[in-house]
């Protein structure tokens, strides 16, 4: 998972615009969760060729009301616990002193940002730009978040600015990091302690019990692993107490620390739009996912086949994920959760052999090739691997960036099943052969030029 870039500025610049731009192209889940607080969205994409999590906050106002300084507190944490920023402003209309003052709180945290002239398609904006660049920010861009003016400058420029290169050192530990996640009440607590065969954490039948995140390293079946149990994830709706707020935060680095997840639903209601929101967003991080229904004590065979089947139509985007029925309170199929994960984890770090690798690529072109775009057909010609978690496979060819969105999904099947990937994340990143000569101007020769010269004559 990559860094975590928030969006700041003052009302209505245009943020949830550019919010929506950039997780809206070039991406194969979104996974967009309103949340945290009072207009502030997280979501995970990718731009470029690299994975971030985006956060849309509320707008800087300098009013004294209740509800402004709230906004103004969450946006000041979002500031704090972002990697990178994007400073978002308006320039269909003269430079504000707020401008100023939000430039000063970017400069003062000391956090790498960016200066985004929004709604530079403008007349206006054409007598107003020159003033925000007096804000003297290194990196300023002008853009369009409405209509795409000046965005693929900006995300080319945006890579490298805020470079997404989060590969974890497999050396650094002598043990596996795995969190466990969900919504509230979902029995992750319960769980945590069946694993432990303690009570570490605070078992309450109160949703929410658990506020910040809670680690252990044990030695688990032969493996050293440590084991983390964080705060259930709700709608922004329910959240609205301060430490609460926090530990959401806490939930989402400790997303970004593990190796694997283990992800819990309650068993006794169905599955939710928060739980499908939150499945994408740790398939888009690249981690090894597991699910485990819990509290299936109490259910009959009819009951859990209703319950997968449900859970099979709305996970449609990710139907080789590993689902188990377990019962944290009666310590039933709990073990299994965490050995099936292993594995998953050790799996996706495994080197994988590059002749194999084109061979079962190659073959599926072959077996399927893309449909026609025009005269030509996109042609993969070889494929590299990079070395990276989760398993990244870089495609080079001609016009492979006609590959439609399904044929790449294919093509991603077809591997998984071939190289015993099922449940491992895995990246298809699109290198496309430039024509060398593309740029060089044909030059004619002296008896070229006199035929020319002939044929034009007649």
């Amino acid at each position: 998972m990559g860094p975590l870039i928030a969006i700041v500025g003052r009302p209505n610049v245009g943020k949830s615009s550019l919010f929506n731009k950039l997780i809206g192209e070039d991406i194969a889940l979104i996974a967009d969760f309103p949340g945290l607080t009072r207009d502030r969205n997280y979501s995970g994409c990718k731009i470029g060729n690299s994975d971030y999590i985006l956060v849309d906050t509320g707008g800087i106002t300098n009013s004294s009301s209740k509800f402004d300084e709230l906004i103004l507190a969450e946006t000041q944490k979002a500031i704090s616990d972002a990697d990178g920023l994007i400073f978002l402003v308006d320039s269909s209309k003269s430079i504000h002193q707020l401008d100023f003052e939000i430039n000063d709180i970017l400069r003062k945290s000391g956090k790498n940002y960016v200066l985004a002239i929004n709604k530079s398609e403008t007349k206006e904006s054409k007598n107003n730009t020159s003033d925000f660049y007096s804000l003297g920010v290194k990196n300023s861009f002008e853009i369009s978040a409405k209509n795409g003016l000046g965005m693929k400058n900006f995300k080319t420029s945006f890579n490298k600015i805020f470079p997404s290169n989060f590969e974890r050192n497999d050396n650094q530990n002598n043990y596996f990091q795995i969190g466990i996640l969900g919504k509230p009440n979902a029995g992750k607590s319960t769980y945590f302690n069946s694993i432990l065969r303690d009570s570490r954490s605070i078992v309450s039948s109160t949703p929410g019990t658990t506020r910040d995140a809670i680690s252990e390293i044990i030695k688990f079946k032969g493996n050293h692993i440590k084991i983390t149990d964080t705060a259930g994830l709700r709608k922004k709706s329910k959240i609205n107490d301060s430490v609460e707020k926090f530990s959401v935060n806490a939930a989402i680095k400790i997303m970004k620390l593990s190796e694997g997840i283990i992800f819990l639903i309650d068993g006794k209601e169905s599955i939710s739009d928060q739980d499908l929101h939150l499945i994408s967003l740790i398939i888009s991080s690249g981690k090894p996912l597991v699910i485990g229904i819990n509290k299936t004590e109490t259910l009959d065979k009819y009951q859990k086949t209703v319950i997968r089947k449900d859970l099979n139509r709305r996970l449609s985007f990710a139907n080789d994920l590993d689902v188990k029925y377990i019962s944290a309170k009666k310590n039933l199929g709990t073990s299994s959760l965490i050995l099936t994960l292993l594995k998953l984890i050790k799996r996706s770090k495994e080197k994988l052999n590059s002749k194999n690798v084109n061979k079962v690529f190659l073959d599926a072109y072959e077996k399927n090739p893309p449909p026609m775009r025009g005269r030509f057909r996109p042609k993969i010609k070889f494929i590299k691997i990079l070395k990276t978690q989760p398993p990244t496979f870089v495609l080079h060819g001609n016009k492979i960036d006609f590959l439609s969105k399904t044929y790449l999904k294919y093509l991603e099947n077809s591997i998984k099943k071939s190289l015993k990937l099922k449940g491992i994340p895995i990246k298809l990143v699109l290198k496309i052969a430039e024509n060398p000569y593309k740029d060089k101007k044909n030059k004619l020769s002296k008896r070229q030029l006199l035929k020319r010269k002939r044929i034009r004559g007649r």
